[in-house]
């Protein structure tokens, strides 16, 4: 009978040995503890977790300025299990992590994921053909916002081309600074008081687009109208130049960091349902729509009906006759390069509204992505870099929805090599041009 006892105590010492927490596993997540808060918390507690959907977990209590938190980690198998420790989840203060930022934390201690969540996801049973139809036409409108974008930092690029005969390459920063001026501009009409209401995204539109024709007015002047008459590459090295200090100079100002809008225009309309995948259309890129069509409706007004169009198409076929004609040359050339400054504002006003982020490298892949679609048009034509920035925005859009998004920039680039090797010329281009104006705008 002693014997008996003597056994059923020393089994309830081994039970409650094994009630206390795993020491490898409080180790491990009070080491999560500072990578998650900055060292600035103090524990206070640590047992093992006691609820039931954690049993295999350690739970620890906190103080952070003096407020009570928690933080715990949920391990794979029993406590004081052998081998690898299997982290599973954290959750702090309630909320599960998300699984990128677990990612981060296996790969910043050296663990590997649960062998559930590191396999490969099974594969997606066929889609009927409604749903086929319907998920096709949601890239279709995709691709055209996406276009859309491509489309007017572009035209800038003919537009500048076509008329002094030169490739701006830092379009593309401008554009990523027309981006920053939407989060500056959106953040000081909060500040006023004024929100984000329409009047607020207009006033931002309006100083985002006049601040970079300024930038491009600016970078004609300085820049290449010095380099007017120089050999050809000296204006190439000077566009990759000034590319680059522009870039460097809003990390500086701005900091390297991303910059996050919240989403100004939530609301999404839905096309139709089609085998339950429904098509929706977003605010975002119906605006993305709209400002694409007016700025070429506008632009093609301005280069075909005004005075000072007719004076860039003349720049265009023969500057120096144009000048004989007592047309400012070198004030129309730069009047190009602010008027593509302005519309590459205008892209980075909808790329800042449709992703909500902005970073100091935006500009670097867009802008090559923009130059690919001007090439692809018909460099030095209006209305082909339209199209080209269409078809290209299509063409990245359809790949990553059907092939993935690992090679697309890959294939937007085979694209380019392929456009200059069989028709560099353009889609829209023809073999010769006698007239350089004429291709200017070739919408009559």
């Amino acid at each position: 009978m002693r014997a008996a006892r003597a056994a059923l105590c020393l089994a309830a010492l081994f039970v409650l040995a094994g009630c206390g927490p795993d020491p490898r596993q409080a180790a491990l997540c009070q080491s999560i503890l500072p990578a998650l808060l900055g060292g600035n918390e103090r524990a206070q507690d640590i047992q093992a977790a006691s609820d039931p959907a954690h049993r295999y977990g350690i739970a620890i209590g906190f103080t952070t300025d003096g407020e009570a938190r928690t933080l715990t980690c949920e391990f794979g198998g029993g406590r004081l299990s052998a081998g690898r420790l299997t982290l599973r989840s954290v959750i702090l203060d309630g909320q599960p992590l998300s699984f990128a930022r677990m990612v981060f934390l296996w790969r910043a201690f050296g663990l590997e994921p649960p062998a559930e969540l590191a396999a490969p996801p099974p594969a997606a049973p066929p889609m009927s053909p409604a749903r086929a139809w319907a998920y096709f036409l949601q890239q279709l409108i995709n691709g055209l916002a996406l276009g859309a974008v491509f489309a007017l930092i572009a035209v800038g690029y003919s537009l500048v081309y076509g008329i002094s005969g030169t490739i701006q390459f830092a379009f593309g920063e401008v554009f990523m600074i027309g981006a920053y001026l939407v989060v500056i501009m959106l953040a000081v009409a909060a500040a006023l008081g004024l929100g984000f209401a329409p009047a607020a995204l207009l006033l931002t539109l309006a100083v985002g687009g006049m601040v970079t024709a300024v930038y491009g007015w600016s970078i004609e002047r300085l820049v290449y109208r010095p380099l007017r008459g120089a050999a050809a590459l000296a204006p190439l090295i000077a566009a990759i130049g000034l590319s680059i200090a522009l870039r460097e100079f809003v990390r500086l100002a701005q900091g390297a960091g991303n910059q996050w809008l919240p989403n100004l225009l939530p609301a999404r309309f839905t096309v139709f349902d089609g085998g339950g995948f429904p098509v929706s259309l977003s605010g975002t890129q119906l605006v993305i729509f709209g400002l694409a069509l007016a700025a070429s409706a506008a632009l093609g007004a301005f280069v075909m009906r005004s005075r000072l169009g007719r004076a860039q198409r003349a720049c265009a076929d023969d500057p120096g006759m144009a000048a004989l004609l007592g047309i400012d040359v070198d004030r129309t050339i730069a009047i190009a390069f602010a008027l593509g400054a302005a519309l590459a504002a205008l892209a980075g006003f909808a790329v800042a509204l449709y992703y909500g982020e902005v970073d100091p490298n935006i500009g670097y892949l867009a802008g090559f992505k923009a130059l690919t679609a001007a090439l692809l048009g018909g460099f030095g034509s209006i209305a082909g870099a339209l199209a080209g920035g269409l078809l290209l925005g299509l063409f990245e859009t359809f790949w990553s929805g059907y092939f993935g998004g690992d090679y697309k920039d890959a294939a937007v680039f085979a694209v380019l090599i392929l456009v200059l090797i069989f028709r560099p010329q353009g889609l829209f281009g023809a073999a010769s041009r006698p007239r350089e104006g004429d291709a200017l705008f070739p919408i009559r």
